[in-house]
């Protein structure tokens, strides 16, 4: 491959969509509980990540439904 062509490859590759990173649940639900600790300044609970999501009182409402 000739040296101009990588270079005009390079060029064109800035106009690419950047990959955007996809995470589990286990893995979104850490980062909740991690933003939750570190903004929470009242409440011990919070603190400690006791409490309940919203998708989580979805499920539970649901499961109680049943």
């Amino acid at each position: 491959m000739p040296v101009w062509l990588k270079k005009a490859a390079n060029i064109f590759s800035i106009f690419r969509i950047p990959h955007v990173p996809e995470h589990g649940e286990a893995q979104k639900k850490r980062h909740r509980k991690e933003a939750v600790q570190q903004t929470s300044n009242g409440n011990v609970l919070l603190q400690l990540g006791h409490y309940i999501t919203e998708e989580e009182l979805d499920r539970l409402r649901k499961d109680l439904a049943l």
